[in-house]
């Protein structure tokens, strides 16, 4: 193979993805003249030929082009050292085929570009881009590629999006073009435009996009559609329907908008009973250890009929395994499920402050034998409003607790049925300065087995939960009682993407054995790009009145634009305590260790991450 080497500077990424970007804003400014002794460019081909008198390189057989951290690959190419205009061909069958730091990828069948004003064009052009969590796909018929003032002069998109782009980066249109995250020959869901701009490591902007479920069309969005592909930031309102029992059918709208150490959330939404709800949460992070939070809930209370607004501020700390809360807040809600499958009992609570601790987790592993153990504690001095009982008159109580999390679990292997049998144990015991001098010690233990073979699974577990002493706040939010619960779960594939499962929930305490709730669960997940989840609870005893139905959707690729209509959720004794790693994971992971993983971990104390 030979090589020709010369400098052409000017030369930048033609496609969509590859551009190098840095944080300098040259909308306003016309990029400088090219010289020759720039950016060098290496050619390699099986033959290359130089034509002096029509000033034209060209480059069969294998042909790679390699400048800066690009490498361009066709079977001939052609320079016009007079014109400075490149040109690739590829033959029947295959394609032109461009990448950036071996992740980012562009495939064509004709390329045009012009190096003195950096503008040009790809024929039958496909690509893909990484973004937080897995990859976007897009096709067109013609990507046109500018770099940013030409963009912003042709109105392909308003400035703030080209703002802090490079001069020298490539802004890409695509005509005609399809967009989805599956990967897939025929896609689960896809989003056609026509027209799709590109600003590499920034955004992806779709105009009024049509969007399809697989082949068949659903709704064209009235408005564009912005991706942003920066994993720190998420700088889009999203605005979607919702429905409380208390509130019935509403809309909220929610945004979040972030800089390198911080982020501020806003919300607000607007129901059919007339209220009026808002959200504010600002974190900034002083240290790699230390977060600073504060905000406001403006949040309806139906034990009062009332919105009232309820600020709360704080500290969240996080070192080597070691995490912990401290916060202020005024009129919190809060919600205390007593008995698994009852209704919330919800209060009005004050906290001046209140600080939560847990310690890394300690393991003992033999073989596939694990067990895991760690300290957690708890102070504060908390006033629960609005309640007269007992020896309470609604005063500033301080309590303090110390406490201990136990796991351990033993999956193994019998002939097609992977078997996993499993303990957790939770510990608390809580002292209250008070003039009863009052102590409550709570103990939990969870003793069940998760099994699955193919696409059917199984799990049971009987969770006993015993109480001795009694809460400073008489019956309430921080009162415990003796309960005996059994769950029961099956779930069975029903098809290549759909999953249904059933949970029981018996209610053994005392003299009771009763069935007190069945739940549903459908489940669409294709391990590709989407998941649906519609979860039914039936509440089957007299006085609980706990029916409800909440709908989830969340496309893989992007975590945080998960949507659930309805705020409960069952419970879920299947899964690991928050915060605890796998050490190995032999076996795939079944949906009801999944989603009980998933409701410990959002218990957990959470550290925010940014860049610092």
């Amino acid at each position: 193979m030979t090589k020709y080497s010369t400098c052409l500077g000017g030369l930048v990424l033609v496609f969509s993805l590859l551009a190098p970007t840095n944080d300098v804003w040259a909308a306003q400014k016309k990029l400088p003249e090219v010289t020759a002794d720039t950016l060098p460019v290496v050619l390699e081909a099986d033959s290359i030929e130089f034509d002096e008198v029509n000033h034209l390189a060209t480059a069969q057989g294998h042909a790679v082009a390699r400048y800066a951290d690009l490498v361009f690959r066709a079977d001939r190419v052609t320079l016009d050292a007079e014109t400075n205009v490149i040109r690739a061909f590829a033959s029947a069958g295959k394609k032109i085929k461009i990448q950036r730091h071996n992740t980012d990828t562009l495939t064509g069948d004709f390329l045009e570009y012009h190096l003195n004003d950096s503008t040009g064009y790809l024929e039958g052009a496909e690509g893909s881009s990484k973004v937080p969590y897995g990859a976007v796909y897009i096709k067109g018929a013609r990507v046109e590629v500018a770099d940013p003032q030409t963009a912003h002069e042709k109105k392909w998109l308003r400035g703030s999006y080209l703002r802090g782009s490079a001069p020298d980066s490539a802004v890409v249109r695509w005509n005609g073009a399809s967009y989805t995250t599956c990967k897939q020959e025929h896609p689960h869901y896809l989003l056609r435009s026509k027209r799709i701009v590109m600003v590499p490591g920034k955004y992806i902007v779709l105009h009024h996009p049509r969007v399809y479920a697989g082949s068949a069309y659903l709704f064209t969005m009235p408005f564009n559609m912005v991706v942003n592909q920066k994993p720190k930031s998420k700088n889009v309102t999203t605005i979607r329907p919702n429905y409380d029992s208390d509130k019935h059918l509403g809309l909220e709208a929610r945004s979040t908008f972030s800089w390198n150490n911080g982020q501020l959330a806003l919300g607000a939404g607007i129901w059919q009973e007339g209220m009026f709800e808002y959200q504010a949460r600002v974190d900034q992070q002083i240290a790699s250890w230390l977060s600073l939070y504060a905000g406001d809930n403006h949040q309806y209370d139906s034990s009062t009929d009332e919105t009232k607004s309820r600020p709360f501020w704080g500290a969240a700390l996080a070192h080597s395994g070691w995490a912990m809360d401290v916060g202020w807040a005024q009129r919190e809600k809060r919600s205390v499920v007593r008995k698994p499958g009852q209704k919330e009992y919800e209060t009005t609570l004050w906290r001046d402050p209140e600080v939560g601790l847990t310690s890394p987790w300690v393991g003992l592993h033999i073989g596939d034998f694990s067990q895991y153990a760690r300290f957690k504690g708890n102070w504060g001095r908390f006033q629960e409003t609005g309640v007269k009982r007992g020896d309470y008159r609604g005063d500033f109580i301080e309590r303090y607790g110390w406490g201990i999390d136990y796991y351990t679990e033993y999956p193994f292997r019998l002939g097609a049925w992977t078997i996993s049998p499993f303990f957790k144990g939770d510990y608390w015991n809580y002292g209250y300065k008070n003039d009863g001098s009052d102590r409550q010690i709570v103990t939990i233990g969870t003793l069940g087995v998760r099994a699955s073979c193919g696409g059917f699974e199984i799990g049971s577990a009987f969770e006993q939960k015993r109480v001795s002493g009694r809460s400073a706040f008489g019956n309430g939010w921080d009162r415990n009682y003796d309960t005996d619960t059994f769950y029961q779960r099956v779930g069975i594939k029903i098809g290549p993407s759909l999953t249904f499962a059933v949970q029981g929930v018996f209610d053994l305490t005392g003299n009771k054995n009763e069935l007190s709730s069945m739940g549903y669960i459908l489940t669409y997940d294709n391990s590709c790009c989407t998941r649906w989840e519609l979860t039914v609870n039936d509440d089957l005893t007299d006085s609980n009145n706990n029916d409800w139905i909440t709908l989830s959707f969340a496309i893989t690729a992007f975590p945080d634009s998960r949507f659930k209509m309805g705020n409960e959720s069952l419970s879920n004794p299947f899964g690991r305590p928050g915060g605890l790693a796998v050490r190995r994971q032999r076996y795939e992971p079944t949906l009801m260790e999944k989603d009980g993983t998933e409701q410990a971990e959002e218990a957990e104390i959470i550290m925010p991450k940014f860049d610092i």
